[in-house]
């Protein structure tokens, strides 16, 4: 009995360690499927071709296979391995890696069984990418030196994303907004590509955010693919200057800030120097049709839709603002231009205080004569009377308790209130999700664009909604981290 106990003992013993054995085995092999599988994910963007693209991933798993479990490890044999590239769901691509390997036995060969099969698979996804970059292109751009150094961070950014899978498209902005580069699959190889086409932007204008991401989300929302990665990628140098709305004609008198207006309209006289003091200040010019003008019968002015700028960083209680200017520009490099069409042609809303297309800005500051106040929601129906700044109401007249249009502290902070609102907006829109991916440079409001993406580190970070990443780059020297960091992070998320 004694030495059947020992018999029984002794192949208990060795079944545990041929066991221990072939664990180990099916870790490591485990494991270098596992590598493999990610690496090959990563690398789906490799290729002009989806076949070209396919062969990448499939070449660089069985790199990753082989470094990781060569032939003849841990005294295997018989090992082999192959790699398939499938759609498993709408726009998600995942890559398979299978191998199996035969284990040779110690103890179990004592009872008929000399080896052991032994097989893994590791298995990585990766969602494609419906990205909108928007691109601040405001005049401090140019005057800091940043513009080219964007350019230049942005066109390395693009290089990283995948040719026939990921959907890339731009949107430049300033003052008013261009759609720079319609979002497509063939941003490398159609003509003329997403990177020639970034190294014509030209830095000029005001900054008119809420505006910009607003019309880069309606274009996401157009493509309805809510099982892609769908992101906006926003950069800026500043603080929202720029507020694009309806905005109601002046059609009473009432005391505000003066326009450094000083002429003869319509044998009507202003006089209104100082944008420090107050004046009692006519009503607007501004007519829709010819021969209807005030104070003529008839004078029926409609609202302008257009943007109203302020000056500097949109934080000085006194100082112009300017308007109204054309919200879309045709190219990147057309100037601003005021609203109102030719003189003298019907319905141009011609007899405006700022002229009608002007290209001059000491003409458009005097569009606060035309404008009553700034409304309570921008064009795309965000808020601009809160919740990030407080802004400025008229205490008495017939404008009493509207937002002020002759501060620009007040249009500055409706302008960043809009922004704010926008991002939150979208982000809330479960139809199709959307992701904000924030870059500040230099002077910016950091906070403000921690609560745009849903950063982590916002006060306001919101769990239930999209998690996105604010990377702040201090000179022109970090913009290649930051689009770089930005690129790393959207490709981890897509896998």
């Amino acid at each position: 009995m004694l030495a059947f106990g020992l018999a029984m003992i002794l192949l208990m013993a060795g079944l545990a360690v041929d066991a221990s054995y072939f664990y180990t085995v099916r870790a490591k092999l485990s494991m270098a499927c596992d590598a493999a599988a990610l690496a090959a994910a990563r690398s789906l963007s490799v290729g002009l071709s989806m076949a070209e693209q396919e062969a990448s991933a499939r070449a660089r798993a069985q790199a990753f296979f082989d470094a990781n479990f060569p032939n003849g490890n841990l005294n295997t044999r018989n090992r082999t391995s192959s790699v398939t590239v499938d759609e498993t769901a709408l726009r998600t691509r995942s890559v398979t890696v299978s191998a199996s390997v035969t284990a040779p036995t110690y103890f179990m060969r004592l009872v008929g069984i000399p080896s052991v099969p032994i097989a893994a698979l590791g298995k990585a996804s990766r969602r494609d990418v419906n990205l909108m970059m928007v691109l601040d292109r405001s005049g401090s751009m140019q005057n800091s030196g940043a513009c080219e150094p964007m350019k230049s961070a942005a066109r390395s950014f693009v290089v990283r994303f995948a040719e026939g899978r990921d959907r890339l498209g731009m949107i430049t902005y300033g003052t008013a907004w261009n759609y720079s580069y319609p979002l497509t699959k063939n941003f490398k190889t159609q003509s003329p590509t997403l990177d020639s086409v970034i190294s014509t932007i030209a830095c000029v204008g005001g900054t008119s955010t809420a505006m910009a991401i607003s019309e880069a989300s309606n274009y996401l929302n157009a493509l309805n693919e809510p099982g892609a990665l769908n992101i906006i990628m926003l950069f800026t140098d500043g603080i929202p200057t720029g507020l694009t709305a309806q905005f109601p004609v002046k059609t009473l008198s009432d005391n505000r800030y003066g326009n450094q207006e000083n002429r003869t309209v319509d044998g009507i006289y202003h006089n209104y120097p100082n944008t420090g003091t107050i004046y009692n200040m006519l009503p607007s010019g501004c007519r829709d049709m010819a021969n209807k003008t005030y104070p003529q019968a008839g004078w029926a002015p409609g609202d302008r839709v257009g943007v109203l700028v302020s000056s500097g960083e949109g934080v000085n209680a006194t100082g112009p603002t300017y308007g109204i200017i054309k919200p879309y520009v045709s190219t990147m490099t057309d100037p601003d231009r005021s609203l109102d069409g030719p003189v003298g042609a019907p319905n141009s809303g011609q007899g405006c205080a700022f002229g009608s297309g002007t290209t001059n800005f000491n003409l458009m500051r005097y569009a606060r004569r035309d404008i009553a106040y700034v409304p309570n929601f921008d064009l795309y129906n965000n808020r601009t009377d809160c919740c990030y700044r407080a802004i400025s109401t008229f205490s008495s007249g017939p404008y009493a308790g509207r937002i002020r249009p002759d501060r620009p502290s007040s249009v500055g902070a409706a302008a960043t209130n809009a922004a704010d609102n926008a991002a939150r907006r979208i982000r809330q829109n479960l139809a199709n999700p959307t992701i904000f991916y924030v870059i500040g440079l230099g002077d910016v409001d950091s906070v403000l664009l921690r609560r745009i993406a849903n950063d982590p580190s916002s006060p306001s970070y919101n769990r239930d909604e999209p998690t996105g990443l604010y990377v702040f780059a201090p000179d022109n020297t970090q913009l290649n981290q930051a689009f770089a960091r930005i690129a790393s992070e959207i490709l981890r998320l897509a896998q």
